[in-house]
């Protein structure tokens, strides 16, 4: 059966712009068998340059892409307005020992290439996995379009199930047409033969089909990122990041969603969180970014909302990894996306997230008896601001008070500023002067180390206000019996979580965290120990890594 065939993948700017650095890989093998192949790329080969490409398949002597810019409509309209033909299907070709002669340049991930080979050949190799993208033509005048099939190498799906819900001509689906023939000057195109029930295509392979419609479609599951570089990518100084999955067919479909590993050594998969709604409720929590399913409508997306967790991340290594997007409702439609994070450059004064100065306020509104283990609601509320500093080392301290001063400021007049707040926190040039206090811990500790916990997840300070100490609440220097009171031992909890206990903590430098604080308040003589507790909230003020103790 002889076609006309116009096929290939659109490739948009955010595809062309894909390349091998610093993202996630996929292995992916190309198998040829003797004469003509149609084949679908999932991804585009470190090793772009055909030449280069099959460099070790001496076997393979033509390869043509079609180039779908001087094909995009199936009507073209004259500068008067009046209808031309449609213009010639052209293609790119590659064509070994003859680069004058070859205008295939490059070999792309997402589209479908028509390849000839003397023998059977088989290569295995890396590339950095694309979207697919599929530009369908009328079934007219004896054009078909030729599309990729993608689902996991080695397995097989019904075509029916594949391509119905596009723009295909339902009687042409019973016989999806695959390339075949020794004949180096053009393939042949046969239906393909099933035993019972619709024929079944394979992944990695490519066939002919009829449209009933000029449209842009490659399957059910849709994947849009915002990034130029057609991954999800969070350069230096991102910590947020944001892509689309959808329903593209026509039925109701469980679409999943799974993060993992680059399939090339050498890439590390940087720790991700997935900003998540909460099922029956309004609200939504972070959460480990790894296998979710949604549950979509035919036309219906659903925008996840990611967080790179750069605290752990070195600037010598490479940080790469996938995000697998598939259909669990019959076509086995896949689309891998390549991931990349960048590690922010780490210094003092532009230190990376979560390091640096974080202020809020605590929110105190429940009190009990730890005999009594029910908290009850207090008579009003207790509110407080919060300080808590996170060191070049990760480490977190409760801070007492602290200065916020420009460096020419501090320079020129920051012995005043210094009397009166005993913490100094220097700062580039450019920030405002300001003062922050807090009543943790009591004016005896400047600052606390926490005892245990890691920011963002629990963190826990215990302090000590002793006996005789200025502030100790039961001491009235005035007074003879109080002239000395009691030690009063102080344990601050803060716990990014909610009540029912997800966490509320994502690697977003804007977002405010917030949590579950308790203080707990020991030694109270003949009351035993009194908690209690509230809410915290918490912001990132200044990105620095150090403090200066004045």
């Amino acid at each position: 059966m002889k076609r006309i065939l116009a096929y290939s993948s659109t490739v948009l700017l955010a595809s062309c712009l894909t390349g091998p650095a610093a993202a996630g890989h996929v292995a992916e093998t190309l198998t040829l068998s003797a004469g003509w192949n149609a084949v679908y790329l999932e991804s585009t080969p470190d090793t772009p340059a055909p030449s280069d490409f099959f460099a070790g398949l001496p076997q393979v002597e033509h390869v043509s892409l079609y180039e779908s810019s001087s094909f995009g409509a199936t009507e073209q309209i004259a500068s008067d307005g009046s209808s031309i033909d449609q213009k010639p299907v052209a293609f790119l070709v590659w064509v070994k020992g003859n680069p004058d002669g070859s205008t295939l340049k490059s070999m792309r991930g997402g589209r479908c290439y028509l390849i000839y080979t003397t023998a059977a050949a088989t290569k295995t190799f890396y590339g950095v996995p694309a979207q697919p993208r599929t530009n369908w033509q009328v079934a007219d005048g004896g054009f078909a379009t030729l599309a990729g099939v993608s689902i996991p190498a080695g397995e097989k799906v019904q075509s029916g199930a594949y391509f119905k819900e596009g723009p295909v001509d339902v009687d042409s689906m019973k016989s999806p047409c695959e390339a075949g023939g020794t004949d180096p000057a053009a393939p042949e195109f046969t239906p393909l033969v099933a035993f019972t029930g619709m024929p079944k295509v394979s992944g990695g392979r490519a066939y002919a089909l009829e449209g009933r419609r000029a449209a842009e479609w490659a399957g059910v599951v849709g994947v849009t990122v915002p990034s130029l570089s057609g991954a999800i990518a969070f350069p230096s100084g991102s910590s947020l990041q944001a892509f689309t999955v959808s329903n593209n067919g026509t039925t109701n479909r469980t679409i999943r969603v799974a993060y993992g590993p680059s399939e090339l050594s050498g890439e590390t998969q940087p720790p991700l969180q997935v900003y998540l709604p909460l099922e029956g409720t309004n609200a939504a929590h972070w959460a480990t970014f790894a296998t979710h399913d949604f549950h979509l409508a035919p036309g219906e997306a659903r925008t996840l909302t990611l967080a790179a967790d750069k605290s752990a991340l070195s600037t010598n290594a490479t940080y790469a990894a996938l995000v697998t997007v598939s259909d669990l409702s019959g076509t086995k439609m896949r689309v891998r996306v390549p991931v990349t994070v960048a590690a922010d450059a780490d210094s003092e004064y532009s230190a990376a997230f979560p390091k640096g100065l974080w202020c809020g306020n605590v929110t105190l509104c429940q009190v009990d008896r730890l005999s009594d283990g029910n908290p009850i609601p207090s008579g009003g509320e207790m509110k407080a601001s919060a300080i808590v500093f996170v060191d070049s080392s990760g480490a977190a301290h409760l801070m007492q008070r602290v200065a916020v001063v420009t460096a020419d400021e501090q320079a020129e007049d920051g012995s005043r500023d210094v009397k009166l707040m005993p913490d100094a926190v220097g700062v580039p040039s450019g920030y405002s002067a300001r003062r922050i206090s807090a009543v943790f811990p009591d004016v005896a500790h400047r600052s606390l180390a926490a005892t245990s916990g890691v920011f963002g997840e629990m963190l826990q300070f215990d302090w000590t206000v002793e006996a005789d100490a200025k502030d100790n609440p039961f001491r009235h220097a005035w007074h003879p019996d109080h002239a000395t009171g009691f030690a009063v031992t102080n344990r601050l909890a803060l716990a990014w979580r909610t009540e029912s206990g997800e966490s509320t903590f994502g690697y977003d430098p804007n977002e405010v965290t917030y949590g579950i604080c308790t203080w707990t308040l020991g030694g109270l003589s003949g009351t035993g120990d009194i908690r209690m507790r509230g809410t915290f909230a918490l912001k990132r003020v200044l990105p620095v890594s150090k403090v200066e103790e004045q």
